[in-house]
Parts: C-alpha cells; structure tokens; sequence
C-alpha cells in the first residue's frame, strides 16, 4: 500500500502553462486551472495579446489570455486529430 497522502500517478508538466500537474484535463496534459479557465472563456473569445505577438513564452508567469486561450485550443484539435487516426 502506498503512503497516506501519497498517489500512484506520475506528476506532469502542463503543456500550457507549465505547472504540475497529476490529472490529464480536458484528454491533454494540462493543469486544472488551465481547463478551467477554457472552459470559462470558450464564450467570450475577445482576449487580446499582451505582447501583440501572438506568441508569448510557455511558463508559470504566463499572464497572457489570448495566448493562453490559443494554445489551449490548438493542443485540443491536435489530441482530436490523433483520436480520430487511432480509431
């Protein structure tokens, strides 16, 4: 038997923002808050890029909804498009 408190499952790094994480979210590796906030804001899609680049950097500190949003979303239709060649 495994420790009190202890869990079987291995920590990952979620894949949007880069904290850990222990629960793949939404069918991709991605922390609570990230899905979270997905699923908050699919109705208001009127975010804007703080650096107006459109790319800012993967990392605890990422600030920027737009891009938080569009990677999200990209890492969602890529985990479809690998389900739908698996089936």
């Amino acid at each position: 038997m495994p420790a009190k408190g202890t869990s079987k499952q291995s920590d990952r790094d979620c894949l949007v923002c880069g904290e850990t994480t222990r629960i793949a979210h939404l069918n991709i590796d991605c922390c609570r808050a990230c899905a979270v906030f997905y699923r908050r804001s699919r109705r208001r899609n009127d975010f804007i890029c703080r650096s107006s680049s459109g790319h800012c950097p993967i990392g605890r500190g990422l600030n920027c909804k737009r891009c938080r949003y569009d990677r999200i979303k990209s890492l969602l239709q890529r985990s479809d498009a690998a389900q739908k060649v698996n089936e």
